[in-house]
């Protein structure tokens, strides 16, 4: 039994040191030896802060500590949220970035085929009117030959004539003088 109150005892010593270092007190809980006197300090205590205006260093301490606590949390959310902020708005631009290369890319692609188009169109033109030009000359040579062959073709035939000339007016000449009698 005596056992069991010096337990008890110590319970009620560790409760009230708790107690005490809770509500701001200094108080030395192993100057109580006995159970009941522990009892009645404990409804003293109570009785004293229940009617005791309750300002004690330690509520307030920590009253303080838990708004700086809530301040810094406050202030790291303020930041945390200017962070977002600022990566969301990063990540806009580069989404209009990325949608301006797009559309850059796209216009600069169908340009580049507009203009690869014209210039195989233009390319085929040119080969076309190339073909056409070649066959244009081919028939001009052939012309020419034609021209030439023509040409000396008459001057030969105006060779022939003369000559002919030359006999008929040489046989006529020779008719006209057996006529007259010369």
């Amino acid at each position: 039994m005596v056992t069991k109150k010096m337990t008890m005892r110590d319970y009620y010593r560790g409760f009230i040191t708790r107690a005490n270092k809770e509500a701001g007190l200094t108080f030395n809980a192993s100057k109580l030896n006995s159970k009941e006197e522990c009892e009645e300090y404990l409804l003293n205590l109570i009785k004293n802060l229940r009617h005791k205006k309750q300002d004690n260093k330690a509520y307030v301490k920590e009253i303080d500590s838990l708004k700086e606590e809530i301040e810094i949390l406050n202030t790291g959310n303020k930041r945390l949220e200017a962070e977002k902020m600022f990566y969301i708005t990063q990540a806009e631009a580069a989404k209009k970035a990325r949608e301006n290369a797009l559309k850059d890319k796209e216009y600069y692609s169908s340009e580049a085929n507009l203009w690869k188009n014209d210039y195989f169109s233009e390319k085929d033109k040119y080969d076309m009117t190339k073909n056409k030009l070649e066959d244009f000359g081919s028939i001009i040579i052939v012309l020419g030959i034609i021209l030439i062959i023509e040409a000396v073709s008459i001057f030969i035939l105006s060779l022939e004539v003369m000559k002919w000339s030359k006999d008929l007016r040489y046989h006529i000449s020779q008719t006209v003088l057996m006529d007259t009698g010369r």
